[in-house]
């Protein structure tokens, strides 16, 4: 049966428009809700995994094909937005790795027992071979000849070669000796003057031995143990080189200051306690963060000798006389110091002891750094 030119014309048309609908039918939704295949992430739990991703890999299922939301990941809390770019539903590493597809998440800088962004590692950190913890001696060519020195070296409890960490010592005084600050003996509050406590693993302490005569630095003899640890530390153990401490009590917080004095440029701050001005100080402008203590009672090493050793480092510092009370109660600080190198001085009623606050306050003032 023949048809006319009109009708096969709207027969034409009618095709047309089927296979259109077919052709849509076919594509399935449309991007109008931003809905997708990557859906919405149900965020990150606190240990940085979620259901949006794979734990081993912290990819959401959004994917590489873009199906979820176009913001940064930090962490999945919010549920993606749609639309076509990388999608933010992946779970995120807690310290600050990448979403899928999206730019680099919060919480950088230092993560939980993190090392800082900025540490500088020693070649100890290149190291095959575990060091080995524990009572050590060094031999070393100083002034007046070939020297055999002894140390303790504590390393944190889960060690990580690859982890740059903070590296302080302890001086003990005059009466005592290296056991009695690694063992944290009376009067002290914990090991290393109670700091250990507070570094929770994250710091590598040493005590070092004195002579007979204790920290006197004669020919140089102690100074030149420091420098010939730091170099054996340095060599064998994952070190951050910018941030070197040193505490110490008595004689060994002469032995502290000496090292403010010397080593300004290798210690990142010091914190003396019941300290002397040692007559040796090197006359040298450097810098250095500085927090002492001295007891009010104290008739061994009177608070006016501690005050002649912080007025050192006061003028070094570029600090003026004026000062703000700073935790705990009975510390001050200093104002107008050049940036990033403060002073601390604390008071207590007590006598020629350690500061009974010792381990928070000077842990506290130590890990800003």
């Amino acid at each position: 049966m023949g048809y006319s030119e009109q009708a096969m014309a709207k027969l034409r048309t009618l095709g047309v428009w089927l296979l259109l609908g077919l052709s849509s039918s076919a594509c399935g939704t449309t991007e109008e809700d931003g809905s997708g295949a990557g859906g919405s992430g149900t965020g990150g739990n606190a240990d940085g995994s979620g259901t949006g991703g794979d734990a081993t890999d912290s990819l959401g299922s959004g994917g590489s094909d873009g199906a979820s939301g176009s913001a940064p990941g930090i962490g999945g809390t919010a549920p993606a937005t749609g639309g076509s770019t990388p999608g933010s539903g992946g779970a995120m590493p807690e310290t600050g790795g990448q979403s899928s597809g999206g730019a680099p998440g919060t919480g950088g800088g230092v993560g939980s027992g993190g090392a800082p962004s900025d540490a500088v590692p020693t070649s100890g950190c290149d190291m095959d071979v575990l060091p080995v913890g524990g009572l050590r001696s060094i031999v070393f060519l100083g002034s007046s000849g070939e020297s055999e020195r002894e140390f303790i070296l504590t390393l944190p409890e889960n060690y990580d070669p690859d982890h740059p960490y903070r590296l302080i010592f302890g001086f003990h005084g005059g009466q005592y000796d290296a056991e009695w600050v690694a063992n944290g003996e009376e009067p002290l509050t914990g090991p290393y003057f109670g700091l250990q406590e507070e570094a929770n693993d994250s710091a590598v302490f040493v005590a070092p031995q004195a002579l007979p005569g204790s920290w006197s630095n004669t020919d140089e003899r102690d100074l030149e143990f420091v420098e010939s640890m730091l170099n054996t530390i340095q060599g064998e153990v994952c070190i951050d080189a910018s941030r070197i401490f040193s505490v110490g009590f008595s004689m060994g917080g002469i032995m502290t200051v000496r090292l403010g004095c010397a080593l300004g440029n290798v210690f990142r701050a010091i914190a003396p306690m019941s300290p002397n001005m040692p007559s040796d100080c090197h006359d040298v402008a450097e810098p250095i963060a500085y927090w002492t203590s001295h007891g009010a009672d104290d008739m061994s090493i009177t608070p006016e000798q501690g005050q002649v050793a912080l007025a050192e480092f006061l003028e070094r510092n570029g600090c003026s006389q004026t000062t703000t009370e700073a935790a705990p109660e009975g510390c001050v600080s200093y104002e107008g110091c050049s940036e990033g190198n403060p002073v601390n001085y604390c008071t207590f009623a007590g006598a020629h002891v350690p500061a009974p606050f010792a381990g928070t306050a000077i842990w506290s003032f130590f890990e800003q750094f």
